[in-house]
């Protein structure tokens, strides 16, 4: 059966008010059916040939939902062995399958056999359970709180389904009220997230701005036009970058304004080398102002290194940085 729904969805502002779990009805309650819904008419029509032990994947989808965490060893174990579970077992079962599917004829006993899904590598209980916890960390990643009883009833409802034809017959809310909802909360967690992004691109201005106006009054710093400010801590005796296209091999430590180390050739055991004109402008800049041999400290305004954009999760939008450099070596 093709798969209706998908388990990428997104959450939403409850469009339709259903009351499951409680006597009266409540706002959140239809999110909650929405999700749980999705996530039972999966199980039901997309992961029928699991033959999964579906009270065993509720179970883990309200511990992990409990007590899990998004981030965490735990759940990147499961994914990984979800992972050696796919390309082992189940790619193999889905291609013999639709081999099987296509061979027509009235004695099914002479089609070639499916492979074993489950044995002891891979249990069906196990399997049921690692589908749990992805499902559960699926809905708490979400970062909302839901109506667990709403949720699980709406993964039974779903599972109760026959065909796909009955679902708005057989379910609380209708195929197109849940995806209503789904799509409702998809934009408001959007939003949420352009606005809370604003909130820190403008307070990272501003605190960048504050610090590096603390860094330029210490002694020994200076500016350059550009805005970057350097110290030499170390003279150094050797050549001297010229060029954007010279390459330079150094050692170094960035730090961000609160001091956290994002990025250190010193924890990796070794020295890097790249070109002047393959990184950022404030490196580009600043490793013309000393001399192989020598040591510089920059502090980098945001638009001389990654600007609105931020870099990975340490670096936020509109972020001032701090380097320590070591110059090893120059070669135009």
């Amino acid at each position: 059966m093709k798969r209706i729904f998908t388990l990428a969805v997104t959450a939403a502002v409850s469009m339709t008010v259903v009351a499951c779990g409680s006597n009266e009805p409540k706002e959140l309650d239809s999110l909650s059916y929405a999700v749980g819904a999705d996530l039972g008419l999966n199980l039901n029509f997309g992961m029928a040939d699991f033959d999964l032990d579906n009270d065993v994947v509720i179970k883990n989808i309200k511990e992990f939902y409990k007590s899990g965490d998004v981030q965490g060893e735990e759940i990147m174990q499961v994914r990984n062995r979800m992972m050696e579970f796919q390309y082992t077992r189940l790619m193999p079962y889905a291609s013999a399958k639709r081999q099987r599917d296509m061979i027509v004829t009235d004695m099914p006993d002479t089609l070639p056999e499916l492979p074993v899904l489950y044995d002891d590598n891979f249990t069906r209980e196990e399997v049921s359970a690692m589908m749990g916890k992805n499902m559960g960390a699926y809905v708490k990643s979400m970062e909302t709180k839901f109506d667990m009883d709403c949720l699980v009833g709406a993964i039974n409802d779903g599972l109760k389904v026959d065909t796909q034809e009955n679902i708005d017959s057989l379910m609380r809310i209708t195929t197109a009220q849940m995806q209503q909802t789904l799509m409702n909360f998809s934009q408001k967690k959007r939003e949420e997230a352009m606005a809370e992004r604003e909130r820190q691109m403008k307070e990272n201005a501003e605190e960048s701005a504050k610090w590096l106006t603390k860094i330029e009054k210490k002694e020994g710093v200076q500016k350059t036009e550009s805005g970057l400010l350097y110290r030499i801590d170390r003279e150094g005796t050797g050549a001297q970058a010229v060029a954007d296209t010279d390459v330079v091999k150094v050692n170094y430590e960035g730090k961000t304004r609160t001091g956290k180390v994002f990025d250190s050739s010193y924890e990796r055991g070794e020295p890097i080398s790249f070109p002047l004109n393959g990184v950022i402008r404030g490196w580009t800049e600043g490793m013309k102002l000393v001399k192989e041999g020598g040591q510089i400290t920059l502090w980098i305004p945001s638009g001389m290194a990654y600007g609105e954009r931020g870099a990975g999760a340490d670096i936020g939008p509109n972020e001032a940085l701090e380097f320590k450099v070591e110059l090893l070596e120059v070669n135009p």
